[in-house]
This record gives C-alpha cells, sequence and structure tokens, in this order.
C-alpha cells in the first residue's frame, strides 16, 4: 500500500522532544470522531485541538503548523491512548496507512475486551432516587486508565467516580467533570459515559462528589499562577512544569526537584535553594537525607483535610509518630485504630472512597486511621503498610 509520506528509520530530535512533552502533559479527550478522529483539551490551554490520524496525521494547534511534523498531542493520543511503546516505528511516522491503523485499533479493542471480562460488579445494584436501577461500581484492574486523560487509575490514585446507569466503569472525576461540561456547553440533556455512551449520572451529583473527595473544598486556580514554574522540569519525576515550591541545585546546572522529590533520597550530595513563587528570590534550604517528611510537613498534613496532591507525601511517610522504622508487624499495624462504616455516616457520602483502592465505602466495612486521621480500607491499608509502601527512589 503506497504512503503519502516517506517511513521514517529513526526517530528525530523534535519528536523525540515532543514525545517527552507528551508525557509530562495533562490531556483530556473530550470527544471522539469515529476510531481516529479526537476532539483534545490540553490542561492550562484555553483552546482545544483537533486531531485526526491516518496518512498523514494532522492536528490543529499551532506547534503541528509550524514544524510539519508530529506534536505533543499526536505523540500522546499514540502513547498513551493507544499504548504504543516509544521504541515502535509507529511512534515516530508522519502518518500510518489502513493496514497500520487496523493494527493499532485492534490492539486497543483486544485490550479493553479483556479487561470487561476481567471484572467483576463490585456493589450490588440499589434504586436511585428518580426509580432507576444503579448499577455497582466494576473492580478496578491494574491496567484499567482514564478514559479521559489516559492515566492508570491505581498508579496516581486520584480519586474517581463511575458509569452508575450503563458500564459501571471508573474514571477520575476532576476529568469526568471537564468531559460534563463539554458536553452541556454543546446542549446535551444528560452527561453521556465517555466509554459506554450510556446516561453516567446527573451533573449535581457529579460536583458533590468532586466536593467530599476534595475534603468539602472546591480548588480555583487563576489563569496565571505565580506558583507555577514554567520552563521547569523535575529531574526525578519528569513533571513540568514544577507547581508548588521549586528545588535547584546550587552546584549542578538546571538541575531541579519538586517537592515530593526533593523530600526523598535523591541527590543529596549537593546543597539546595528553593522559592515559591517565580516572582521570589531563591533561599537556601536545610534538607534531611533520610527520605522521611520534614517535621513541618507531617504536622501541616495532620491539621487538615486531604487532598490530591497529598498523597506523594503520605507515600513518603514512612517513620512518623506510631509507625516508625522499615520493616512493621501485623501486630504493630493491628493497634492503630479501626472502625466500621456505620449507617448515614460521613464515609457514605458521594465521592468519600479508599484512596488506595478508588472503591467506595459500605455500611458494615473495617476501617483503619492511620496517626495522619486519614482513613482507609482496614484490608487495604493493612496490605500496603505491610507489603507495599517503600521509599520514593
Amino acid at each position: 500500500m503506497a504512503r503519502s509520506v516517506q517511513w521514517r528509520r529513526n526517530i528525530n530530535d523534535i519528536v523525540c522532544w515532543r514525545q517527552a512533552e507528551a508525557g509530562n502533559a495533562t490531556i483530556y479527550i473530550l470527544r471522539e470522531r469515529g476510531p481516529t478522529g479526537f476532539l483534545l483539551k490540553e490542561e492550562g490551554e484555553p483552546k482545544n485541538v483537533k486531531v485526526f490520524l491516518g496518512d498523514p496525521h494532522s492536528c490543529t494547534c499551532a506547534q503541528f503548523k509550524k514544524d510539519k511534523d508530529l506534536c505533543k498531542h499526536i505523540s500522546w493520543l499514540l502513547l498513551k491512548k493507544f499504548r504504543i511503546p516509544k521504541e515502535n516505528p509507529l511512534t515516530w511516522q508522519l502518518g500510518l496507512v489502513e493496514r497500520e491503523i487496523n493494527e493499532v485499533l485492534r490492539g486497543v479493542v483486544q485490550q479493553q475486551q479483556r479487561r470487561q471480562q476481567e471484572k467483576k460488579t463490585h456493589r450490588s445494584v440499589i434504586q436511585a432516587s428518580d426509580g432507576r436501577e444503579v448499577k455497582g461500581q466494576r473492580e478496578i484492574s491494574e491496567d484499567d486508565v482514564c478514559p479521559i486523560c489516559q492515566d492508570e487509575l491505581l498508579a496516581k490514585h486520584l480519586p474517581v467516580t463511575y458509569c452508575k446507569f450503563g458500564c459501571g466503569n471508573s474514571i477520575h472525576i476532576k476529568c469526568m467533570k471537564i468531559w460534563a461540561e463539554h458536553q452541556k456547553g454543546k446542549g446535551d440533556n444528560f452527561v453521556k459515559c465517555p466509554m459506554c455512551r450510556e446516561d453516567f449520572g446527573p451533573f449535581n451529583l457529579l460536583k458533590e462528589e468532586m466536593r467530599n473527595a476534595n475534603g468539602g473544598l472546591t480548588q480555583t486556580r487563576n489563569v496565571v499562577r505565580q506558583d507555577r514554574h514554567l520552563g521547569t522540569n523535575c529531574q526525578s519525576c519528569h513533571t513540568a512544569p514544577i507547581e508548588g515550591k521549586c528545588y535547584r541545585c546550587v552546584v549542578c546546572a538546571d538541575f531541579m526537584l519538586c517537592q515530593s522529590c526533593f523530600n526523598s533520597p535523591i541527590h543529596t550530595h549537593h546543597q539546595f535553594e528553593y522559592r515559591q513563587k517565580r516572582n521570589q528570590r531563591w533561599q537556601r534550604v536545610s534538607r534531611r537525607d533520610n527520605g522521611v517528611l520534614p517535621e513541618a510537613v507531617v504536622n501541616n498534613l495532620m491539621a487538615r483535610d486531604i487532598t490530591d496532591d497529598d498523597y506523594d507525601y503520605l507515600l513518603q511517610l514512612d517513620s512518623h509518630q506510631e509507625i516508625q522504622g522499615s520493616d512493621l508487624t501485623e501486630e504493630e499495624i493491628n493497634t492503630l485504630p479501626q472502625e466500621r462504616v456505620r449507617e448515614g455516616g460521613q464515609l457514605l457520602a458521594p465521592g468519600m472512597q479508599c484512596r488506595i483502592c478508588l472503591r467506595a465505602y459500605e455500611v458494615g466495612q473495617l476501617i483503619r486511621r492511620l496517626p495522619c486521621r486519614h482513613k482507609f480500607h482496614k484490608d487495604c491499608v493493612d496490605n500496603w503498610l505491610l507489603h507495599t509502601r517503600s521509599p520514593v527512589l
């Protein structure tokens, strides 16, 4: 089959950089136009972009028009939506012929079918206020991804909602809110599930879930944020740009770390300085080299409700108050307080969920409370404390 553009044997510098940008970008799929057309929204960008995969690929972003080469939006679809490995030559071609497109699509379809067969319904069917049947949330597996941002659900542990009148699959609450707002702007009568296209649930319920998942607080972000350090890249987790406190090595040029990576045992042989906002001066900062969170951070976590950004800290909390040392025994964990979920309790509010398994709480379940006052399913957090937690390297 003849190609409209020549096959490339090797990846060039532009595409290599665009793939790196795609890995660091937060992008949402707002609409799918057939199997190869997508309407995308990038976080922090005012304009949506339209991407079409084919022979050749195309995108409406300014970068694609300027470079005449793959942009980060096309790279993001190939790498995250279709899960093509970076080393596969298909990821750096200017276009794909029909046979190659079909191979890519079959890979996605087979993966989705396998996931559906493996999943089990988590909760029994209940009745909604209008008499409709509310289906249970399906079990979340290790390779499940959010269909809007394409991030793995159990990798980031961000709060999720699920399709209550259709497939029962889970989606990040924040992503679903962006998807729902886009649908409302088009005049749709109800919020459609991005996976099964059935009624996802009331928009007001989605907003309530988001409020509860954020500890009852709604987050507002300015268009221009001084704590968003544009042009920076964390040398450990590769977050770009760094938000919040930004740390830079005083010896190595352009070696930056975010707050979470600075609190872990990375690059401890040099001194660092930091600033909270771009318009502030850099200040020297002392650092612990054992990966334990500073006492001020621990005290702050204990004094307030948890937010999305706190889970990076919790994963590093290897020694704190009653939980000390890297080898906890089952007997030590059993000394931590536990409680049972009761009818009408706060844990049953929409959006409240265990942030390890991302499942809602149910009446009668046992909950474990850690010294930081955060609560999880007893089985989930016990297993995490015994087998999973480790310093961030």
